[in-house]
């Protein structure tokens, strides 16, 4: 399975420009935990709901004042959507991340995927192989 299979899609993005403030409306209004920051469709960071808390509010800067290239990690693994799950494990494994871009050949953002998610298709997996194992044993 490769990541184009598993991501998700479409992906809240923002310029690098936009002000804190408004990409924390837009986590809010969109119920997510991040937000990849994109220069023209390419990303460049990722800001997170707990980078806003630590870098912005718990240091008492104004969120209306900070571009959120200043807060973002722009140390960004990223993945060509041709990856498969497994490599894309390792690979977030060696950075330590828990969300990750996927690009298309041209670099594009397509998608992202998250621990969480590969946490699901994992439990998926491991109940189809339960249930293939039950059907080849003897009804105790």
């Amino acid at each position: 399975m490769t990541l184009i299979e598993c991501c998700q899609a479409p992906v809240v993005s923002v310029p690098p420009e936009t002000p804190v403030y408004d990409v924390a409306g837009i986590m809010a209004e969109q119920n997510v935990g991040s937000v990849v920051v994109v220069e023209g469709k390419k990303p460049v960071g990722i800001v997170t709901d707990r980078d806003i808390t630590v870098r912005v509010t718990a240091a008492g800067r104004d969120p209306k004042g900070i571009p959120v290239r200043a807060v973002m990690t722009a140390d960004l693994l990223a993945l060509p959507d041709s990856t498969g799950l497994y490599e894309a494990l390792e690979a977030i494994r060696k950075k330590g991340v828990r969300r990750v871009p996927v690009t298309d050949e041209g670099g594009s953002l397509v998608g992202i995927i998250t621990v969480d998610d590969v946490i699901r298709l994992l439990a998926v997996e491991m109940e189809r192989i339960a249930a293939v194992i039950k059907s080849g044993s003897p009804n105790i």
